[in-house]
């Protein structure tokens, strides 16, 4: 608790310290310390950022809706592995196979405990 509180302050302090910093820069017109160790990473990220733009300008409502079916295929296989798996291991245990086999209306109905509609189910089987 007390860790995840100090961290919001020294994050809250950085923050101020960043701004302060920037605001002296923006007034003196002279570039700071962080500013000039940092204007070596400029143009690579100047790059990354122009490629994410680029990549970015490829994609239309067309590309998008492909993307997303192509997404949703992938996804939907591994859930339907998982779901095949699952219902396998079901139904090799038989107390799985006969509440699968009750909820699907094939199990047994005994005439003297189920209800009219579960009897004419049965009968029509």
């Amino acid at each position: 608790m007390y860790t995840l509180i100090t961290i919001f302050y020294v994050s809250l302090i950085a923050i101020i310290l960043m701004i302060a910093l920037k605001r002296h820069e923006v007034k003196t017109g002279n570039a700071s310390l962080v500013s000039r160790l940092g204007k070596g990473s400029d143009d690579i990220f100047h790059a990354i950022f122009g490629a994410v733009r680029l990549t970015i300008s490829y994609i239309n409502k067309h590309t998008f809706i492909a993307i997303a079916q192509w997404i949703a295929f992938h996804v939907l296989l591994h859930i339907r592995k998982a779901y095949v798996e699952v219902k396998h291991r079901a139904l090799i245990n038989p107390h799985s196979k006969k509440v699968i086999d009750a909820v699907r209306g094939r199990g047994e109905v005994k005439h003297e405990g189920a209800s009219f509609y579960l009897r004419r189910i049965s009968a029509e089987k």
